[in-house]
C-alpha cells in the first residue's frame, strides 16, 4: 500500500492505565498557528526472519510477531502547549516549563492520516507509547529567506490489549475501518483536564 500525503495527526494523552484522558486530545492539521504535520515513518512492523533446517534444507521460516517497533512523527510549527503536554515537561508557578530528574512524558495514542494511490482515507495508529525529543538547536539568520524545518519527535510504542490480544499498531484502509481504529485509539475516555 503505497501512502500518499500526510494530511493530519491525532494525539491522545492515555492515563496509566493506556485510557484516554479526556479534553486532552489534540489535531494537528494546519490550521494557522496550531502546527502542520511533515512526515511520519512507523519501522520494525516485521521481525527478523529466520530459517529453521531440517533434512539439509531450509525446511521453515520462523517469523512471527513484530520487530523493535519505533515510529517517527515531524511537524511544522507545534504549538509549545502540545509539546510540553507530550513531552511531560511541567509549568513552574511563573509559566516556566522544565525539564529535570522527574519529568515523565505520558502515554499517548498517535493516529495519522494519509491516502492511497486512489484518494482512499488511510489511517495508521499506535495505540500506546511515549514521545521523546532529544535535542533543540536554531542557527543564524544569513540573509536568504527563512524556510523553517520540521521539528522531528520519537515514538516509542508499548503493545494495549485490543480484542483480548496486544497490539502495537492498526491499519485502517476504508472510512468503516478508520472510524473503528479511531473507536480502538480515542473511544473510552478518564476524568481528565481540557486539551
Amino acid at each position: 500500500m503505497t501512502l500518499v500525503g500526510f494530511k493530519q495527526a491525532t494525539i491522545q494523552i492515555l492515563d496509566e492505565d493506556l485510557k484516554p484522558v479526556a479534553g486532552k486530545k489534540f489535531v494537528v492539521k494546519g490550521e494557522t498557528n496550531k502546527g502542520a504535520t511533515s512526515g511520519f515513518e512507523i519501522t520494525g512492523l516485521s521481525p527478523e526472519a529466520v530459517k529453521v533446517y531440517g533434512s539439509n534444507a531450509p525446511y521453515y521460516v520462523s517469523q512471527q510477531g513484530t520487530g523493535e517497533v519505533e515510529a517517527t512523527f515531524s511537524a511544522l510549527d507545534l504549538p509549545s502547549k502540545i509539546e510540553h503536554e507530550v513531552l511531560g515537561r511541567t509549568s513552574g508557578t511563573n509559566g516556566v516549563f522544565h525539564v529535570g530528574e522527574k519529568t515523565v512524558a505520558p502515554y499517548c495514542a498517535i493516529l495519522f492520516e494519509s491516502a492511497d494511490l486512489r484518494g482512499q482515507k488511510i489511517g495508521t495508529g499506535l495505540y500506546a507509547g511515549k514521545f521523546s525529543r532529544d535535542a533543540v538547536s536554531a542557527e543564524t539568520l544569513n540573509g536568504d529567506s527563512y524556510e523553517p524545518e520540521a521539528d522531528e519527535y520519537k515514538f516509542t510504542p508499548i503493545a494495549k490489549v485490543i480484542d483480548s490480544e496486544n497490539q502495537t499498531v492498526g491499519f485502517a484502509d476504508s472510512d468503516s475501518s478508520f472510524v473503528a481504529l479511531e473507536t480502538e485509539l480515542f473511544g473510552t475516555t478518564t476524568e481528565g483536564g481540557n486539551g
